[in-house]
């Protein structure tokens, strides 16, 4: 292997690294040792690449960052019905954060604090605008109820993804595509007239959109290429006592997600805010 593709592929398994010990234990637990553990290479090769923990968690969120960016574009050029679109994201969306370790760790990212840092902007601001764009869209082409308000329908559909993402912190079963269509049952009625609830699916229509990294055999072993179909769901890891009672579950008896993949997304210190 080439010296600057080696040197790449070293900075990536330790960025994936870096996303995989901030999502489980958060920026503040996470020492390089851990990180150096996870990837599985010197601490030289590391230091090599970054010099501190501060500039491995930029990096983690300028990918992520670039990926949330993606998303909010797409929502400017949907096809079909908008309604539709909007819908087929937030299934996407709910895909990409349980199955990309480095993006969900670029959302966690947004509420750790550094010592002497102030914390990374939420990206959800960006979210909410891009929803009330497909929002508008929407009720230009007559999909939603007349005089609805919405930039009142953009916040509760906002707060809804928002809720999800951060319940799932504690227990990755509220990602799964029964939750985020029963959600869309409970939304649509809300937003549409009784006569066109039929044209819209609150279970999606596409695929869930966005790169997705498989297992790296060099962090976890046990990974092999012929069992990457059977790896798009997250390892799930029986932690007592953290429950939030989430879906199918009762209190206390939640699990932890660790992702079968290491993968993911980033931006340096402050650019979350200017996603859209």
């Amino acid at each position: 292997m080439p010296r600057q593709e080696r040197a790449e592929r070293t900075r990536e398994l330790v960025v994936r690294a870096a996303a995989t010990r901030f999502d489980e234990t958060g920026f503040a637990s996470t020492s390089l040792s851990d990180i150096v553990e996870t990837a599985r290479v010197s601490k030289g090769a590391l230091y090599f690449h970054f010099s501190s923990k501060e500039k491995l968690a930029e990096a983690v969120a300028a990918q992520s960052g670039a990926d949330w960016r993606g998303i909010v574009r797409a929502a400017r050029a949907p096809d079909g019905p908008t309604l539709q679109a909007l819908i087929d994201m937030t299934h996407g969306l709910a895909h990409r954060i349980c199955h990309d370790v480095v993006f969900r760790a670029g959302l966690r990212l947004c509420d750790d604090r550094w010592p002497g840092e102030e914390r990374y902007p939420s990206p959800y601001p960006s979210w909410n605008r891009a929803v009330a764009l497909l929002l508008a869209r929407s009720d230009r082409r007559g999909e939603l109820l007349p005089g609805r308000d919405l930039g009142q329908a953009a916040r509760m559909v906002t707060a809804t993804t928002a809720g999800v993402e951060m319940l799932s912190r504690q227990d990755p079963g509220w990602l799964a595509a029964p939750v985020v269509t029963g959600a869309w049952d409970a939304l649509l009625p809300a937003l549409v007239p009784a006569e066109q609830l039929g044209r819209f699916r609150p279970s999606g229509n596409t695929s869930p959109p966005g790169r997705f990294h498989p297992p790296d055999p060099l962090i976890d072993p046990a990974a092999a290429p012929t069992a990457a179909p059977l790896l798009l769901a997250p390892r799930r890891v029986p932690t007592p006592g953290r429950g939030l009672g989430g879906p199918g579950e009762p209190a206390g008896r939640s699990e932890r997600a660790e992702p079968a993949g290491r993968g993911g997304p980033g931006e340096p210190a402050g650019s979350h805010v200017r996603l859209g």
